[in-house]
């Protein structure tokens, strides 16, 4: 299963970008500080996090569907394997709240990670995203802001 996919057609334009590191019309891109780095952390973690639910009686409503965890109105598609530190997975959750639209992708691998969340209201996309890399013992990367255009012909 190709994760990106799994997203609403207005979501997977933008995260196939991200994913090519091409620019996404409307984003700037800033260097990542500390601050950046823990939250953009924190959204990873969570997400991965929601996929370890995956199979969990009481916690996936998608119980039969292994790649899929739904929970609380959130749709969770996966590959790759959450309890391997030293391994990759490949995240996006799809949710729909007070009748706004958002979409996340998270890619988290041995060597750092990448973020990237949607909101999809009125035919723009607010767009927040990271990407992160050991280098050096260090960290860098750097953080993408900003708000595009969704494809008015497509959902």
């Amino acid at each position: 299963m190709n994760v990106i996919s799994q997203l609403p057609r207005w979501a997977q334009s933008p995260t196939q970008k991200f994913v090519d590191k091409a620019k996404i019309e409307g984003t700037e891109t800033s260097p990542m500080d500390q601050d950046g780095y823990e939250k953009s952390f924190q959204l990873a973690a969570g997400v991965v996090m929601l996929a370890s639910n995956d199979e969990i009686p009481g916690e996936d409503q998608a119980m039969g569907q292994p790649g899929v965890v739904r929970r609380n109105g959130v749709t969770i598609y996966f590959e790759g394997d959450s309890s391997d530190a030293k391994g990759q997975i490949e995240v996006v959750t799809t949710g729909r709240r007070g009748g706004i639209d958002y979409a996340t992708y998270v890619h988290s691998r041995p060597d750092g990670f990448s973020t990237l969340q949607m909101v999809h209201e009125d035919g723009s996309i607010d767009v927040n995203g990271s990407q992160a890399q050991l280098k050096g013992g260090g960290i860098q990367g750097y953080l993408l802001a900003g708000q595009t255009s969704a494809d008015p012909v497509q959902p």
